[in-house]
């Protein structure tokens, strides 16, 4: 395998299921990564500030695409983001909410994920377990600020169906339920797949030299930029019909066990 990059989804894939991991066995992974001039990328849905509170000293070197894909970081720079208009993303949100009142609806601007006060305490634990910068207000039309992404948190997993029931919107925006819990809403034409290849071009290195790992549905943009593809055993079973192998799962430091194989 002729592998430059290295590209990883963290919940379901990197994270075990108590949102932690190896790090003893990622600190000796990523000196071996830079023996070979391998980098690497966290590609995720949450906030790029909640992966370096996860990561501690470890995201040294490590270029984090957070946000759902709508931002790149990189030791504390921002090398790229992509917004929804405000004005837009408000009536998305407005729409959201006329479906259903009991899903927690996370809107992200570049400073914060925005939350209602309303917001019951177990739903506020989801939303801090993915976000660093929470903030909580009344009312979404307080917000000023383009979107990076609007996120649903669907207790009840009815996102599939949600994501369906706004689909008149995919005309001007990404819509993509990534689980049955999850949906995420970027901007048109922006998901994790056009986003590694904006890294791709920024550090000359093809789709070819590129593998990636993902469990989730939204894990499917993310397999068209890379050639060797691997989906975790706990995947959704789509995923896993597109991979190329399929690592042991999350609880079992898949990522770490399976690069250690291929790359030594």
């Amino acid at each position: 395998m002729d592998i430059k990059l290295v590209v990883s989804d963290m919940d379901g894939t990197f994270l075990n299921d108590n949102s932690t991991f190896d790090k003893q066995g990622f600190q000796e992974l990523k000196g071996n990564l830079a023996e070979q001039n391998i980098r690497f990328v966290f590609c995720t849905g949450k906030q790029c500030e909640r992966v370096e509170n996860i990561v501690g000293d470890l995201s040294k070197d490590t270029f984090i695409i957070g946000d759902s894909a709508t931002r790149i970081k990189y030791n504390n720079d921002i090398l790229y983001t992509a917004t929804i208009e405000n004005s837009l993303g408000l009536e998305i949100i407005n729409a959201l909410t006329a479906l259903d009142n009991d899903q927690t609806i996370i809107a992200c601007t570049e400073d914060s994920a925005y939350i209602l006060d309303s917001t019951s305490e177990s739903e506020c634990k989801f939303v801090h377990g993915s976000y660093q910068n929470v903030e909580y207000i009344t009312d979404y039309s307080t917000i000023t600020a383009d979107f990076l992404k609007i996120t649903v948190h669907d207790a009840k997993g009815n996102c599939k169906n949600t994501a369906l029931d706004i689909a008149d919107y995919e005309s001007a925006v990404y819509i993509v339920a990534s689980e049955y819990n999850w949906i995420d809403i970027t901007k048109l034409g922006v998901n994790k797949g056009t986003t590694i290849n904006k890294i791709q071009n920024i550090l000359n290195i093809s789709p070819s030299e590129t593998i990636v790992f993902g469990d989730g549905l939204n894990d499917l943009e993310l397999f068209k930029a890379g050639k060797y593809k691997v989906a975790m055993d706990n995947s959704y079973p789509e995923l896993k019909q597109e991979a190329n192998l399929i690592a042991v799962n999350n609880n079992q430091n898949g990522v770490i066990n399976t690069l250690k194989l291929l790359l030594t």
